[in-house]
């Protein structure tokens, strides 16, 4: 029986000799670049000025009497054996009656903080009462400030209480996030309501000291009531003895899912446990705020080995307010197939929608390539190099967009940063390094050009635009070979269960796409 791929004898077989066209030139390159001319010392000196002057953002929240009602009507409080806690269960919503310190009072007034939202106060009164938390609320919420003002409070009393001060650095509370960016803005939130920022009408308050363990930073070898950290700092900072964890009294995990994660930070906070005496352990509060945490098959959150552990046998309580569906609108955009021709290729297409969404903007906001603007766009990638050519392209076509990624310095990423929240460039193309904790008010627009692999880092890229209810759009690129990817078509039907439950409007194409997948949920009768 021939071989399909066998040749019959009288076909004529294709030549293996090579065919001598002529030589190729060389393109010629008109004024390259010379990389060793670069004037790379004025450009790092230049940058560093930029960090020393960075703008201060002295506003701390826009308030949303939507999102404050809707966290007031569907918030509810568990305890650690599921039972439901009374509604109740509060502070008073006035700051001058709740906040015992008067300078904290004032200075939260002064950053137009006049009211906290119900997930910040009973958040606030699970901490004030000595009990372990864990808080499950969408991204921009508040939930920083959720845990800022039990923690100075709880600084403030201790102090009180102290009679021998440390020798070393000793935090009474130790606030860690996966990343140096969240953790610099978070400290710049706690310097903001503790009236050390520069501005006026403000009541600075010297007796509770901060201070941070990331790259870059020096971290003081005086007092530190309060530390903010990284974790490869903080082991690294410990191991070294340059603080001490024997006056420690809470602990708090930002971005919570990542840190109790065994295959990112889990480990590392085991490690951390490990090194506390026993009657640190007996006496530590442990807090967990996040917007996502991992679920049991029957939906409820799933504690980690390291939660038990930290949590220990004492109660806790969990916080926990819903998405407000349609605070965000929720676009999804098909690419079509691309054929041979090489202006159909995915790239060229997603470029295209792209510049057709940012020109869109511009128009409805009556802006101008060049600026003012008056909001601004977060356009995700999965890569480095995706984001770097994404940015390049945009800003050879006229646009005013700045990569954000990991190759840049820390005062780099900064200082692109803060152009963006005051709106000096229209926008940036971000990997993850975007997507979890980073507060810019001014983002309107999230642009999805590369799904990740897991549909929750979806949700945190979502909630850069949902900054204290203000809601936005975010824009999902869907090319075909992501539905035909078994595993990438995985993510596109948590997308559409996601959208469906958010009360979003689905474009045809994906409900039937959805539905040839699982006719099972669908009753055609």
């Amino acid at each position: 029986m021939p071989l399909p791929w066998a040749q019959k004898e009288e076909e004529e077989t294709a030549t293996t000799e090579p065919v001598f066209r002529g030589n190729v030139e060389a393109p010629v390159i008109k004024n390259p670049v010379a990389i060793e001319q670069l004037d790379q010392f004025s450009y790092r000196k230049n940058c560093g000025t930029l960090f020393k002057n960075r703008e201060t953002v002295s506003s701390a929240k826009v308030n949303c009497d939507r999102l404050d009602e809707f966290c007031e009507q569907n918030i509810v409080v568990l305890n650690n054996d599921s039972s439901q806690v009374s509604d109740d269960y509060d502070i008073d919503k006035d700051l001058k009656t709740s906040i015992t310190d008067e300078r904290l009072s004032k200075n939260l007034i002064r950053v137009s903080i006049k009211s906290l939202n119900a997930v910040q106060r009973k958040s606030v009164r699970v901490i004030r009462d000595g009990l372990g938390l864990m808080v499950e609320a969408p991204t921009g919420i508040g939930k920083t400030y959720a845990f800022l003002i039990p923690a100075i409070e709880k600084v403030i009393e201790e102090k009180r209480n102290r009679s021998i001060e440390p020798k070393k650095p000793a935090p009474i509370v130790l606030i860690i996030a996966n990343t140096g960016t969240l953790v610099k803005q978070v400290y710049d939130r706690c310097e903001l309501i503790l009236g050390l920022k520069c501005m006026d009408d403000v009541e600075p308050m010297h007796d509770v000291k901060i201070d941070m363990l990331i790259a870059e930073h020096h971290f003081t070898r005086d007092a530190c009531d309060i530390a903010f950290a990284t974790m490869g700092k903080l082991k690294a900072t410990i191991e070294a003895g340059d603080v001490i964890l024997d006056n420690l009294k809470m602990i708090i995990l930002d971005e919570a899912d990542k840190m109790i994660d065994p295959m990112a930070f889990g480990m590392d906070i085991d490690n951390i446990m490990n090194k506390l005496s026993e009657e640190v352990k007996e006496n530590l509060q442990a807090c967990f705020f996040s917007a996502t945490y991992p679920r049991d098959s029957d939906g409820s959150i799933a504690l980690t080995t390291i939660q038990e552990k930290m949590l220990g046998d004492k109660p806790w309580r969990l916080v926990y307010c819903p998405r407000m569906p349609g605070y965000i609108t929720q676009k999804v955009i098909r690419l079509p197939r691309p054929t041979k021709d090489i202006a159909s290729h995915d790239w060229i297409v997603k470029m295209n929608v792209i510049r057709s969404l940012i020109d869109k903007d511009l128009e409805e906001t009556n802006c101008k390539k060049e600026g003012p603007y008056e909001q601004t766009i977060a356009i995700f990638c999965e890569t480095v190099g995706r984001a770097a050519q994404v940015a390049t392209a945009l800003r050879l076509l006229g646009y005013n967009f700045s990569p954000l990624c990991r190759l840049l310095t820390k005062q780099q990423q900064a200082v692109t940063v803060n152009d963006l929240e005051f709106k000096r460039i229209h926008g940036v193309v971000c990997t993850n390094i975007m997507s979890r904790g980073i507060d810019v008010s001014s983002i309107k627009h999230t642009i999805i050009m590369e799904m990740s692999n897991q549909f929750d880092t979806y949700k945190h890229r979502i909630g850069r635009v949902g900054r204290d209810g203000n809601g936005g759009t975010a824009t999902v690129l869907i090319d075909h070979n992501t539905l035909l990817n078994g595993r990438s078509a995985a993510i596109i039907d948590q997308l559409y269960t996601f959208m469906d439950q958010s009360e979003q409007e689905i474009p045809e194409w994906l409900k039937q796409w959805f539905r040839s997948r699982h006719p099972q949920d669908f009753d055609y009768a």
